[in-house]
C-alpha cells in the first residue's frame, strides 16, 4: 500500500470512528458485527468491546427475530445491493427507539462478498416532533379537544363504516350568553370556561362519545353505537343540562347554556360535510326558537336555509344596484291635522315584482353587514327628498345598530346635509334601544356629534326595553316615539293609559318631545289629545307610500284622518 493509500484508508477511518450522530459498522456475511464507532455506542449503549463479534439481530425485537427479519434484511441487501427501512430498534438497556436503517452489501474488486455496511440514525426526536406536530394538527390546544378538522377525520372513519356501527348521530353544541364572560372575567376567564364546559361533555358522553371543539364557543359530540332516536333526543337534553350548570370562574360562578343541534347518519347525511351541515341548521333553529334547547334536523331545515340563501343572493345583488324604494309615512298635529314631517321607510321589491317585508330583509342586511351601505343610501335619498318640501316640514330616518357604530357617521350626516341642500333642524335621525346596548358609551359619543349639527335624535318604540327610562336620562335625545303596542291599549279603563302617562310626564321632565305610533283609530287619537301627546303617526291618517302620493299634503301640508 503507498503511503497516499495508508493515509487515505487512515483518515476514513477515523472519520467513521468519530461520527456521533451515524451508528456505522460493518457486519460480516453473516451478520456479525466487525467494528463499531462513536455514533453506534451512543445510539445503542454498547461499547465496541461488548458487541464486536456478536451477529446484528440482537438490535431487533424477539418477535422479529422470530420472524427472521434481520436474515431477510441481509439477503434484500445481497439481492440488490441496498436495503432500507425505518422501524423500532432496541438498546443495551432494552429501551427501543425509533430508527432509519441503511444496510449496503460491500464487494471486493473482484466481485466477492465482504460483508455488510450497516448505518443506522436515531429518529426518536423527529418521530416526537412528527408526532406533536400531527396531533397539534387535529387537536385543540386550549381543551386538548379534537379540533374541526381532526373530528371531521374521524367522522369520515365512522361512516365508513356506517352498516356495521348501523348509525351515529352527531350533536353540534353552541354555547349562549358566553360573550358576557368574556366582557366581565376578560379571555383568560372565557378560556377557563371553555376548558370546564369541554370536561363536563367529556364526563357526559363518557368512553364510547367523541367530543371536539369547532371553533369559538361551539363545540360537537359524536353519538355512534346505533343510537335510537330516543336515545339520541336523550343525550341532546343531558348536553342542555350539563352546560346548563353554574361554572366557577375564579371565586364566582357564571352561568351559560346551550343550544343543540343534530343530524343523525345516515338519515341526514353519509357524509362528514353533510352531517355537520344539517346539524349546524338544526342548532341555527333552536337558537332562533328560544335558546337552551335540542333539535333534531328536519328538512323544512334545509329547504329554509336554501330559501334564505336565495334571499341572500338577491339582496347582495338589489344593495349593488340600488334596487330599492322609499315610502314615506306622516306625522301630523293629532288637533289640527297639519302635517308636521315624513317617516322615510325603506322597501324592496324583488326582480319577481314580489315585496319583501322589512322585517326579513333588514335584519339579514345587518347580519351580512350591508347596512351602511344601504344606510347611506336610504339617508342620501331622503335628505335630497326632503329638500323640496315646504321649510317646516321634517324627515326621520332610521338608523341601524350598524350604522351607529360607525365612527365617522356624524361626518357623512354633515356631508349629505351640505350636498342636498337640507337644513340641519329638518332631519331626525331615529335608533331603538337594540341598537345602543351593545356599546353604549360609544353611541353617545356618536349621537352628542350629530346633536352638535343641529340634527334631531328620536328614541324609538319606547317602553319595549329594559334600558329605556336609563337612556332617556343619559343619552342626547329630542324625541321619544311611544311603542304601537301602548297605543293599542289605549281606553278608559286600561293600565295602557297609565304607561303613557308615564312617558309622557317623562318627557315633560327631560324636555323631549313625543310622538305616538300606531294610531289605528278615532277613540285612539282623541285619548292620546287628552293625554297632552300631539303629534302621532299611525294608519289612521295614511300608511307608507311613495311621496308621489302626498303631493297634495306637501301643498296644504294637512293631513285628513282616514275613516
Amino acid at each position: 500500500m503507498s503511503k497516499r493509500e495508508f493515509s487515505s484508508d487512515l483518515m476514513y477511518r477515523l472519520l467513521v470512528q468519530g461520527v456521533k450522530d451515524y451508528a456505522i459498522y460493518l457486519l460480516g456475511e453473516d451478520g456479525t458485527v466487525l467494528n463499531w464507532n462513536a455514533g453506534a455506542e451512543r445510539a445503542k449503549g454498547y461499547t465496541a468491546e461488548e458487541i464486536v463479534g456478536r451477529n446484528y439481530a440482537c438490535f431487533y425485537s424477539q418477535e422479529d427475530q422470530a420472524r427472521g427479519v434481520p436474515k431477510h434484511n441481509l439477503d434484500v441487501a445481497l439481492c440488490k445491493g441496498h436495503f432500507a427501512t425505518e422501524g423500532w430498534r432496541f438498546r443495551k438497556d432494552g429501551s427501543a427507539f425509533w430508527a432509519s436503517v441503511a444496510l449496503d452489501a460491500i464487494h471486493d474488486e473482484k466481485g466477492r462478498l465482504l460483508g455488510f455496511a450497516k448505518v443506522t440514525r436515531d429518529l426518536s426526536e423527529q418521530r416526537e416532533a412528527t408526532r406533536r406536530f400531527e396531533h397539534q394538527a387535529i387537536h385543540d390546544s386550549m381543551t386538548g379537544l379534537l379540533n374541526r378538522v381532526g373530528l371531521g377525520e374521524c367522522l369520515d372513519r365512522r361512516l365508513a363504516r356506517i352498516d356495521a356501527e348501523a348509525g351515529l348521530a352527531l350533536h353540534v353544541i353552541d354555547l349562549n350568553r358566553f360573550k358576557p364572560i368574556n366582557d366581565t372575567f376578560g379571555h383568560k376567564s372565557g378560556d377557563e370556561a371553555l376548558r370546564q364546559v369541554a370536561r363536563r361533555l367529556e364526563a357526559m358522553a363518557g368512553p364510547s362519545g367523541i367530543v371536539g371543539r369547532l371553533g369559538g364557543d361551539e363545540f360537537a359530540v359524536l353519538q355512534s353505537g346505533a343510537p335510537s332516536v330516543e336515545a339520541v333526543e336523550v343525550m341532546a337534553r343531558a348536553i342542555v343540562d350539563c352546560v346548563a350548570l353554574p361554572l366557577q370562574i375564579g371565586s364566582t360562578l357564571a352561568t351559560v347554556g346551550a343550544s343543540v343541534g343534530v343530524a343523525i347518519a345516515p338519515r341526514d347525511g353519509a357524509d362528514a360535510a353533510t352531517l355537520l351541515r344539517n346539524a349546524d341548521l338544526a342548532v341555527q333553529a333552536a337558537k332562533s326558537t328560544g335558546r337552551n334547547r335540542a333539535l333534531l334536523f328536519d328538512r323544512a331545515m334545509g329547504e329554509l336555509a336554501l330559501s334564505r340563501n336565495l334571499l341572500e343572493l338577491k339582496l347582495r345583488h338589489a344593495v349593488a344596484a340600488r334596487d330599492f324604494r322609499l315610502a314615506y309615512q306622516p306625522v301630523v298635529d293629532g288637533r289640527s291635522g297639519r302635517a308636521l314631517g315624513f317617516e322615510a321607510l325603506l322597501r324592496w321589491d324583488d326582480q319577481t315584482g314580489r315585496s319583501v317585508s322589512p322585517a326579513s330583509f333588514i335584519p339579514l342586511a345587518e347580519e351580512l353587514g350591508l347596512m351602511p351601505e344601504l344606510g347611506e343610501w336610504v339617508l342620501q335619498r331622503a335628505c335630497r327628498t326632503a329638500a323640496n318640501w315646504p321649510d317646516d316640514l321634517v324627515v326621520a330616518v332610521n338608523l341601524s345598530p350598524a350604522q351607529l357604530k360607525q365612527e365617522g357617521l356624524a361626518d357623512l350626516v354633515a356631508s349629505i346635509l351640505g350636498e342636498t341642500g337640507l337644513p340641519a333642524r329638518r332631519l331626525e335621525l331615529e335608533i331603538t334601544e337594540t341598537a345602543l346596548l351593545g356599546d353604549l358609551d360609544s353611541a353617545r359619543r356618536v349621537l352628542s356629534r350629530l346633536r352638535d349639527l343641529g340634527v334631531g335624535i328620536a328614541l324609538d318604540d319606547f317602553g319595549t326595553g329594559f334600558s329605556s327610562l336609563s337612556l332617556a336620562r343619559e343619552l342626547p335625545l329630542t324625541r321619544i316615539k311611544i311603542d304601537r303596542s301602548f297605543v293599542a291599549d289605549i281606553d278608559e279603563t286600561h293600565p295602557g293609559n297609565a304607561i303613557v302617562d308615564s312617558i309622557l310626564a317623562l318627557c315633560r321632565g327631560y324636555g323631549l318631545a313625543a310622538t305616538a305610533e300606531g294610531v289605528e283609530t278615532e277613540h285612539q287619537r282623541a285619548a292620546l289629545i287628552a293625554a297632552g301627546c300631539h303629534d302621532l303617526q299611525g294608519y289612521l291618517f295614511g300608511r307608507p307610500a311613495p311621496i308621489e302620493s302626498w303631493r297634495s299634503i306637501l301643498h296644504s301640508a294637512r293631513v285628513v284622518a282616514e275613516a
